[in-house]
């Protein structure tokens, strides 16, 4: 869907001619200018509302794509990329509850593998 918004935003610019305004953004007025961060976030407090979903702001969409990204075991400095962080340990920072989590399923996992090795191990002898 976003590709083909951004395919429309091209045929706009093209129609506009010089009164497009040309930032490099996906969210824009109609002719191209940076969009202010208000009115995406209240289009969204709207949809929220419309659709009676729980009342979350557009930022937690944010922390909620990185935190599943870290618990998938996606590389930090790939989810630090994402959100645009000078450093990974902002990203660290801030996801810390998210790296532990990740990092409790990984031993877990390794642990049930192990056992389940030794349990094939003493089958076979037993």
């Amino acid at each position: 869907m976003l590709k083909a918004y951004r395919e429309s935003q091209k045929s706009t610019a093209d129609e506009l001619g010089t009164m497009w305004k040309g930032s490099n953004r996906l969210f824009t007025t109609w002719d191209g200018a940076p969009i202010h961060p208000d009115t995406l976030s209240g289009w969204f407090h709207d949809f929220i509302q419309r659709k009676q979903l729980p009342d979350i702001c557009l930022h937690s969409l944010r922390h909620t794509s990185a935190t599943l990204l870290i618990a998938a075991g996606t590389p930090l400095k790939v989810v630090s990329d994402r959100l645009g962080h000078g450093s990974l340990t902002t990203t660290g920072n801030i996801y810390v509850h998210a790296i532990q989590s990740a990092e409790a399923a990984a031993a877990e996992t390794l642990s049930a593998m192990i056992e389940k090795g030794r349990n094939s191990k003493n089958r076979k002898i037993g």
